[in-house]
């Protein structure tokens, strides 16, 4: 109940998010994020953009290590194409190393049953067409109650909570954005759950910040847009 009030609210206030994904990216050739974790960088996650014809597709390359005192906390090291079709995600592929473990997922969708086929490290089956891949360049994670692993295919729910309109600075410029906060949890009554706060460009629609707090204070901050000339 909570989830469908704040998307009616959402829609009501923010009606640009009901556009396709080219109408906000057409002109974005690349968004780079440092990665960091208690406040240094570790790592990078890189999406690249192409639009041809009917089809979008994004492609991202992430990298990190977190290490304390000698021992490797998390390491990643990942890529994935994700392949949009008049805006629809039609087919999605990641393939990751995670502390030395292979995650994956393939994902297409059926057409003939609306509905997506998932084939990941952490789950096989099927979900929901209203259902999004949970990478950080794509605002439209505000919009579904349940949100796919991109390493590994799993499903998890997910609360979406408005939290104020701020103004952040990231090197030399400022932003007006909204900030959000993001509830997962692998079941709706799971008491197990993880926070996400989410800064939202409000002009361009970009996801500028991302921060949570997992074994230290992790922070995804946009370092560059490459644009097309």
């Amino acid at each position: 109940m909570k989830f469908k009030l704040f998307f009616l609210f959402f829609f009501l206030i923010y009606p640009s998010f009901l556009y396709s994904h080219e109408d906000h990216y057409n002109k974005i050739k690349s968004i780079e994020m440092d990665v960091l974790r208690n406040g240094k960088k570790i790592g990078y996650n890189k999406y690249f953009f192409t639009a041809e014809n009917n089809f979008f597709i994004v492609k991202n390359e992430i990298n990190f290590e977190a290490n304390v005192i000698g021992y490797n906390l998390l390491s990643i090291d990942g890529s994935s194409t994700e392949t949009y079709k008049n805006g629809k995600l039609v087919k999605y592929k990641s393939r990751t190393t995670q502390n030395k473990k292979k995650k994956y997922n393939n994902l297409f969708f059926d057409e003939k049953n609306k509905i997506y086929k998932i084939k990941g490290s952490s789950f096989t089956g099927t979900a929901s067409s209203n259902v999004v891949i949970g990478n950080w360049w794509n605002h439209n994670i505000f919009q579904s109650d349940i949100i796919i692993s991109p390493l590994s295919g799993s499903l998890k729910h997910q609360e979406v909570y408005f939290l104020s309109k701020e103004i952040i600075k990231i090197d030399n410029n400022r932003y007006d954005t909204s900030r959000f906060k993001i509830v997962l949890k692998k079941n709706i009554d799971d008491k197990k759950k993880e926070e996400f706060n989410i800064w939202l460009d409000d002009q361009s629609k970009i996801i500028l910040k991302i921060t949570y707090s997992k074994f230290g204070n992790w922070e995804y901050i946009v370092k560059n847009i490459e644009k097309f000339n």
